[in-house]
């Protein structure tokens, strides 16, 4: 069996994930597509005749530029990663591991934006999968001959996680499609695909890569633990929307992605139809009048408007305009209206006016599911620090890692009236100052970094200022 075999439920799953994909990317994406999302009117061409399958191209070209495509999976994938991440990540790491915070993947990526990059790939796919790479260590060398080498986290989306195996409890194979340059000159590289296994050799964590189905020998590597034994498990953890296994999850925004691939389809109609028979048609009856006289009394054509005349005798001329119809705008209605009950709440005519609280109502499904992202996110990533301190030192350092990610998606409401009370609380000595400052961070009327301390001296120092507290 060769290395770029794909497990029975990639394709699937990839297929769905995607249409979310190029829904969040946007009308180049979509257009760029052609008919996967948009069917050419005139059916199948291949099959007509060349002048005739011209025609068709032309008109499928005419009928694809006219559609339009509502951007909201993109302004929605966009907000709900915003929505995340509007608090900063409760990050607590030992310090074997501590140059994580600024540099996770040895690139210069800090773990925060890791974890973005993560909460994003699972809301336009459904899954990920993290690596926990290490350099290879030659036998003999000394602690000090070692202590340059680094643990680091290496980002897979689910397009390149290709195949997989579990054997009762045990990850036993991972495959993973990377893409790599191939020098043709100076000037000019290719693209290729290489393939990173990642397997349990007798029980043994092993890493091969291939190229061309071969796998290549100085590529192979067997990684160490910071006690020198081998890997037993193989270092890779799967993250999901729903469950952080190895068996794809629906991507969360595929039902919004759908509905606005639906609305595009429509559009496309509405605008074919408007183009098609929108415009008014001249229509003239000549009456009594042959051709030749028709066109001796009117030798320029017939222009016609406000400033223009044409001459008919015993005849009439009149426009032949189409009556509006609704099907298609109904259809795109309806879309929107899909979109806005699945979650695309940036497009809600409510906009700004309504509440916090109304939004938190009305999204109650969506929190939940991006509840569960922001766990999944935060659970994966402790157990690939935990991997990557595993290398770094022999010591148990477990209990010092924590990373969890903000699930307070939008701030609780807060009016003039409700500041104005628990002042006034404040000043009557009904609650403590720490009372109201712990309640004002949490409605973000003072800075979250602010300690007890520093805002009491403000006060003291400024006397009754309410700028301080």
């Amino acid at each position: 069996m060769p290395a770029d075999t794909l497990h029975p439920l990639y394709l699937a799953h990839e297929d769905r994930a995607s249409r979310v994909r190029d829904a969040v990317a946007g009308t180049d994406a979509i257009k760029g597509k052609g008919e996967r999302y948009l069917p050419n009117p005139s059916g199948k061409i291949s099959a007509l005749p060349e002048r005739e399958r011209e025609q068709a191209q032309a008109r499928y070209d005419a009928y694809k530029n006219r559609a339009f495509w509502l951007g909201v999976t993109g302004r929605t994938h966009e907000g709900l990663v915003g929505a995340v991440f509007r608090k900063a990540p409760t990050v607590e790491l030992p310090s074997v591991i501590e140059y994580m915070r600024d540099d996770a993947d040895g690139s210069g990526l800090a773990l925060e934006q890791f974890a973005r990059l993560i909460t994003s790939s699972l809301m336009k796919s459904g899954r990920h999968g993290v690596l926990v790479d290490y350099p290879e260590a030659e036998d003999g060398l000394t602690r000090e001959q070692t202590a340059g080498l680094k643990a680091t986290l290496r980002s897979y989306d689910s397009e390149s996680i290709i195949n997989w195996r579990r054997e009762g409890e045990a990850l036993t194979l991972v495959v993973l499609r990377e893409v790599y340059e191939k020098e043709v000159d100076q000037f000019e590289r290719d693209r290729e695909f290489q393939y990173r296994v990642l397997s349990l050799e007798d029980g043994r964590y092993v890493q091969t890569v291939y190229r061309d189905n071969k796998e290549v020998p100085a590529a192979r590597i067997e990684p160490r633990m910071a006690n020198g034994q081998a890997w037993p498990v193989i270092p890779f953890i799967f993250v999901g929307a729903v469950a952080n296994d190895e068996t794809p999850d629906k991507p969360v925004l595929l039902d919004l992605a759908d509905a606005n691939i639906a609305h595009y389809q429509s559009s496309a109609d509405r605008r074919e139809g408007s183009h098609t028979v929108g415009q008014p048609m001249l229509v003239i009856d000549i009456g009594d009048m042959s051709t030749h006289e028709f066109q001796e009394a009117n030798p320029a054509g017939v222009l016609y408007g406000s400033r223009f005349g044409l001459q008919v005798k015993g005849g009439k001329a009149e426009l032949l305009q189409a009556q509006p119809h609704d099907m298609a705008r109904q259809d795109m209605l309806d879309a929107r209206e899909d979109m806005k009950a699945i979650g695309a709440r940036l497009i809600d005519s409510k906009g700004g006016n309504e509440t916090a609280e109304g939004v938190r109502e009305r999204s109650g499904a969506e929190h939940s599911a991006l509840a569960s992202v922001a766990v999944n996110v935060g659970d994966a990533l402790e157990k690939a620090l935990e991997y990557a301190a595993q290398f770094m030192t022999a010591a148990d350092v477990f209990e010092q890692i924590l990373i969890a990610l903000n699930q307070e998606f939008y701030p609780e409401g807060t009016d003039p009236q409700m500041v104005m009370a628990r002042i006034a609380e404040l000043d009557r000595g009904l609650i403590a100052d720490t009372d109201y400052w712990q309640w004002a961070r949490k409605h973000g009327l003072i800075d979250s970094d602010r300690d007890d301390e520093s805002l009491r001296a403000d006060v003291q120092a400024g006397g009754t200022n309410l700028n301080a507290i």
